[in-house]
């Protein structure tokens, strides 16, 4: 919104004949704005860039991570299974 109001402002020192100087500030001042402005697009560019990588990165782990989650799983339940078949019914020996 700021950048409109010089330019409008700018507008205005043009349609009202203002000196040179004051327009070429004006200019000056817009400049610098609008050279901000660019700075922060590649600064926030470059964030965005890096917050994507890290996203897919992420994305990518977290794939790893349900895998090895399900592996694990699968070697538990066997490994259950397996003891429990190697259990054998507690009784009383001398009643066999």
């Amino acid at each position: 919104m700021r950048l409109q109001q010089d330019i409008d402002e700018l507008d205005r020192m043009v349609d009202t004949d203002a000196q040179k100087d004051k327009i070429r500030s004006q200019i000056r001042l817009i400049y610098r704005e609008v050279a901000a402005m660019e700075a922060d697009y590649a600064r926030l560019a470059q964030d965005h860039a890096d917050l994507h990588k890290a996203h897919t990165e992420l994305q990518e782990m977290h794939s790893d991570f349900k895998v090895k989650a399900a592996e694990e799983k699968a070697s538990l339940v066997r490994r259950n299974s397996y003891i429990q078949s190697q259990q054998r019914p507690r009784g009383n020996a001398e009643f066999s």
